[in-house]
């Protein structure tokens, strides 16, 4: 299986990006690796079919179908051997729509944080929801890739009419909002604290007093609304920092290990081998040549 990337860093200031993404993994290879990351995505195939795969959970796109990942699920997609596939990605953290917002901005995220019973990631294109989106989202591409005046503006004001579109889809009604936001948004200074500091050194106990919890309340907490531990969390951002600095500088990997925070370096090597198959070297090497055939890929 060829291996995924792309520069997943956004913006802080107007944290949103859009790309064009062609499928290079072949369901003829099975399943693809999936990847992870801290920021919500809304993708919708232009072109082609295959699978998205959602930690255990399989989902047959074609043509026009449109997919919503979230932060707490590994994810990735296949295409169907031989075709030529191809998604648009919009890419937003939650700050995003939460910056100097209250609870009623909040409910745009409610079909990221939704509890299993309401979750939505699939809205195939001849589904009403689906025929009503792709047009909204072809509007949302223009917006950020045509300069104008506004353009944040409108690129927000897009984002918040699209999901409110999918929350009507799913029928989420007041009960599913406190469900889905309430320990979230709780957390929320904390996921602030750990996303500016994660590269140094850093505490359960500080990032505990960030939302003015005790530390065994905030571990509980945290592996609730996020699905993992605060010590996975911040090794998936080291993880995700170190890779990004190997594939796009030419520092040594060891330097780039140690500068996105690990202290045992064993700990990388054992994560990135697990997800990626080979090793940090090996894969350099192979995303080098691949740009190089491929440059419009990454």
């Amino acid at each position: 299986m060829e291996s995924f990337f792309w520069d997943y860093r956004l913006n802080a200031e107007f944290p949103f990006s859009v790309l064009e993404y062609t499928v290079t993994d072949s369901l003829a290879d099975g399943a693809p690796r999936l990847h992870w990351h801290n920021y919500c995505e809304l993708g919708v195939c232009t072109k082609g079919e295959g699978a998205f795969y959602f930690e255990g959970r399989r989902y047959d796109y074609h043509t026009g179908d449109i997919f919503l990942a979230n932060d707490l699920e590994r994810h990735g997609a296949a295409c169907v051997p031989g075709t030529d596939t191809r998604f648009r990605f919009f890419l937003f953290l939650p700050s995003l729509l939460l910056d100097d917002a209250g609870e009623r901005s909040a409910e745009y995220l409610l079909p990221f944080r939704c509890d299993p019973a309401h979750r939505c990631t699939h809205i195939p294109v001849g589904t009403a929801a689906g025929r009503a989106l792709r047009p909204m989202l072809k509007e949302l591409w223009n917006d950020a890739v045509f300069a104008r005046s506004g353009q944040q503006r409108l690129i927000r004001a897009r984002l918040q009419l699209i999901l409110a579109q999918v929350c009507s889809y799913m029928e989420l009604d007041e009960q599913a909002r406190g469900r889905g936001l309430a320990g979230y948004l709780r957390l929320r200074p904390a996921l602030a604290y750990i996303d500016a500091h994660f590269t140094g050194r850093l505490t359960q106990q500080e990032a505990a007093a960030q939302c003015f919890l005790s530390e065994s309340r905030f571990r509980h907490l945290f592996r609730q609304e996020m699905h993992m531990s605060f010590q996975e969390y911040v090794s998936n951002l080291r993880y995700l920092e170190a890779r990004r600095l190997i594939a796009s500088t030419g520092m040594p990997i060891a330097a780039a290990v140690r500068e996105a925070g690990f202290s045992n370096p064993y700990h990388f090597y054992k994560m990135f081998e697990q997800a990626e198959g080979v090793t940090p070297r090996a894969w350099r090497s192979a995303l080098r040549a691949a740009q190089k055939e491929q440059p419009d890929l990454i």
